[in-house]
């Protein structure tokens, strides 16, 4: 099947940006006849037809149109980020698209997003020449991933720095031998397990005897179920637990339950995401945080200098945040 033609491809030929490919079809006062000429002969020739969708935001004067991309809507992390990203957007007059990439070719979702918005923002596995080429020239805003390659842009959490934060502070508390429930995702990937960041940062900053005390299992809440009763059965002296996010952490506080286990009393469970959710289970979880306000806020801060520029393709716009470490009960 013949690869669908898309307005990047116009503006390639054209000579022109993205923007002026625009104006040249909604007819715009703010271009030249010689341009719009060029755009409606490329047009033609390519046999472009814009979206009813992409028509639509094209009549809205200086609105920004938004791609945001999410791996998937089951783990309420995404679904809590996603708010607080259509919350900002909204504040500023913008548009925001969403697509899930759960269970579909993720360059395939990119590239039908691509010719509907100006902008991607979101989070991504693709290496990132991939994730460039399935962008079709759209600038991207990745989450919680670095980037220095241009026309890619990052903010990232610095969980380096978190994960050490929580590591010293489940000493200070009292803990002697922490052990970590990691996620699988790899595995599930058909890739075989592959450690996750922040288990490698977690072997970073533990006790030399802890280091090997690490289980990985689905991020769901009966994956942190099992894993902790896994973990407990290879290590039974560890007293602290760090979970890959707050999903497993309160599946492993189910789980203590269920074997009879107090927590904090005997054993302390440390989340990592700061759900709102994680304040309706008892003992109420404590977390390693991250501020999604402040992602929100300064992902659109990013795309707000990209519109400055027409999104025309920048060296990249890299920022970070550090998480921050939220006591409730469980820890």
């Amino acid at each position: 099947m013949a690869r669908k033609i898309t307005i990047n491809d116009v503006a390639a030929v054209a000579g022109v940006s993205r923007g002026a490919v625009t104006r040249a079809l909604n007819d715009k006062a703010d271009i030249s006849q010689e341009t719009k000429k060029k755009v409606l002969e490329v047009s033609a020739r390519l046999g472009y037809r814009p979206s009813r969708f992409a028509r639509n935001f094209a009549a809205r004067t200086k609105t920004i149109a938004i791609g945001y991309v999410v791996a998937s809507f089951r783990n309420p992390y995404y679904t809590d980020l996603a708010a607080d990203i259509l919350q900002e957007a909204k504040r500023r007059g913008w548009q925001v698209v969403i697509t899930a990439t759960e269970g579909m070719d993720e360059e395939e979702a990119l590239e039908l997003l691509s010719d509907q918005v100006d902008v991607i923002v979101g989070h991504s596995g693709l290496e990132l020449p991939r994730l460039k080429l399935a962008a079709r020239g759209l600038p991207v805003v990745l989450l919680e991933r670095g980037s220095r390659t241009a026309g890619i842009h990052s903010l990232e959490l610095d969980w380096r720095s978190g994960i050490k934060m929580a590591v010293e502070a489940l000493y200070e508390r009292g803990a002697r031998h922490i052990g970590m429930i990691d996620s699988d995702y790899s595995l599930r990937a058909n890739r075989g397990y592959v450690p996750s960041e922040r288990r490698g940062y977690f072997e970073e900053f533990v006790r030399p005897v802890s280091r090997q005390a690490v289980v990985w299992g689905m991020e769901t809440f009966a994956g942190g179920a099992d894993t902790l009763r896994a973990l407990l059965a290879d290590h039974p002296e560890t007293d602290a637990v760090l979970a890959f996010n707050d999903v497993m952490a309160i599946g492993a506080v189910q789980g203590a339950h269920a074997l009879g286990i107090d927590v904090p009393g005997r054993l302390k469970i440390l989340g990592v995401d700061g759900l709102s959710l994680g304040e309706a289970i008892s003992p109420k979880l404590s977390s390693l945080a991250t501020d999604r306000v402040a992602i929100s806020i300064q992902a659109l801060d990013i795309v707000e200098e990209l519109s400055k520029h027409q999104f025309r393709e920048l060296p990249s716009i890299h920022r970070r945040i550090e998480p921050k470490l939220v006591w409730r009960e469980s820890a």
